[in-house]
């Protein structure tokens, strides 16, 4: 299922229905099994077809259900258990019902246990993570959640088969995400607005925090430029980071100094971006 079922929409359900057809053509294939363990599969198997079709049209308390007794049926099919808590998510991002993404989070962690490179499950742990410290209701609840969505991002790194790009993609989505965070920090202390020139009264007691989020996304960006020199992306948000950093410097050669590293920064990102535009212009009068 992978990241195109992890980030939803209705390319999550054809996806879906198009891996448990090819999966089921495969338990078919695999017709060697005997007994009563080859009658389990098959119910398993087809309780799994019945299911993506109710997962299709968006019953997702029949999905769950149809998947649950899949897995239920056969407990070694891996991918009855990856369906029965794609189902759960699924449901937990109409709903919010907490319980749903922590038993989802369960037979992921289960997966990954018995599968530590399964891409899926550890993308999965990820994204509930963060949609967890997104409602989180305390600080120290978000916090918690927000460490343990980085920890499983980069325990991406771990899946087989990565190119140097994709590594990149994965320290970049850490960069960022400190970024955003250093954001909702600072901007609310903005005092000027252009025309005039912009500047930002950041308490002391938060300097410290945002210094330490720059710090942070800036390592794993530079990561991410490291394998990926010409990831337009990822240097704007250098440049954004630098930004961040001299919102809180007092010291106006240091400020100077930051401005000069974003804006850097920034003409490197805008001339990587001009040459994929063009590069497409390219592509586009050769088709």
């Amino acid at each position: 299922m992978g990241k195109i079922l992890v980030e939803g929409g209705g390319a999550v359900k054809k996806g879906l229905i198009i891996a448990i057809v090819i999966f089921v053509g495969i338990l078919v294939t695999l017709g060697a099994t005997q007994g009563p363990d080859l009658y389990r599969m098959v119910k398993a198997k087809d309780r799994l077809n019945n299911g993506a079709i109710a997962y299709a049209r968006g019953d997702y308390d029949e999905a769950i259900r149809l998947f649950k007794e899949a897995m239920e049926l056969y407990p070694n099919m891996e991918q009855a258990r990856l369906y029965y808590a794609a189902g759960l998510f699924a449901k937990f991002n109409l709903t919010n019902e907490k319980p749903l993404a922590l038993e989802a989070m369960r037979i992921y962690e289960d997966v990954h246990q018995k599968n530590p490179t399964n891409a899926d499950a550890i993308a999965y742990l990820a994204v509930i993570h963060k949609h967890l410290a997104d409602m989180a209701e305390t600080e120290e609840e978000r916090q918690q959640h927000m460490e343990k969505y980085r920890e499983w991002t980069l325990k991406r790194l771990d899946v087989p088969g990565l190119d140097d790009k994709a590594k990149a993609e994965i320290y970049y989505t850490l960069g960022q995400g400190y970024w955003q965070e250093s954001f909702q920090i600072t901007q609310p202390y903005q005092v000027n607005r252009p025309p005039q020139p912009v500047t930002w009264n950041v308490p002391e007691s938060e300097v410290p925090k945002v210094k330490a989020l720059v710090q942070k996304g800036m390592e794993y960006l530079n990561k991410a430029v490291e394998l990926n020199p010409e990831y337009g992306d990822a240097w704007a948000y250098i440049n954004l980071l630098y930004r961040e950093q001299a919102k809180v410097e007092k010291d106006p050669r240091v400020r100077a100094e930051l401005t000069r590293l974003a804006d850097q920064a920034r003409d490197r990102a805008m001339e990587l971006y001009k040459r994929r535009e063009e590069q497409q212009k390219q592509a586009q009068k050769s088709s």
